[in-house]
């Protein structure tokens, strides 16, 4: 009578070379197994396991990746918005506030224009550089919440 197989079971033959028996054996006294099948079902288990984790690890890093990236884009939009809140508030001024300049006196006044335009760029280039010296553009400084976990010093790889 022949000898009844596990139907759960699948045999398979392998073959190694010396050196590889050798290293089978001395994984089979280091782990204590035994038999061969015990140092294989390790093997397998252990592979897939890392693999796994590897795989989750590489899902964790690109959902990181997305977060940050979703935050760093809610700061630009914020700061837009601020933007465009006081361009918005500075037309509206300009257009209600500010007198009508005569015909006769219009070239002395764009003349004008141009050396205070010239003179307020400067201005905000250097109170620019000043606050980014100063580390006035960190997200705590603007206002953007961070509740992503990411720390102030993150801005300097956007900025530099």
């Amino acid at each position: 009578m022949s000898k009844r197989k596990r139907p759960e079971s699948i045999r398979f033959c392998v073959r190694l070379s010396k050196v590889q028996a050798e290293r089978l054996a001395e994984l089979r006294n280091q782990l204590h197994a035994k038999s061969d099948n015990e140092v294989f079902n390790y093997l397998v288990t252990m592979g897939t396991t890392q693999r796994d984790d590897l795989e989750q690890l590489v899902y964790s890093l690109f959902g990181n990746l997305a977060d940050h990236l979703a935050h760093r884009f809610q700061g630009l939009e914020t700061v837009a918005q601020l933007h465009l809140a006081l361009t918005d508030t500075f037309i509206k001024y300009a257009l209600t506030a500010l007198p009508e300049v005569p015909y006769s006196l219009l070239p002395a006044a764009r003349t004008r224009a141009s050396k205070i335009y010239e003179q307020v760029n400067i201005t905000a280039a250097r109170e620019f550089q000043r606050r980014r010296r100063s580390d006035a553009y960190r997200p705590s400084e603007l206002g953007i919440d961070d509740e992503s976990g990411y720390s102030d010093t993150d801005h300097d790889e956007i900025g530099s």
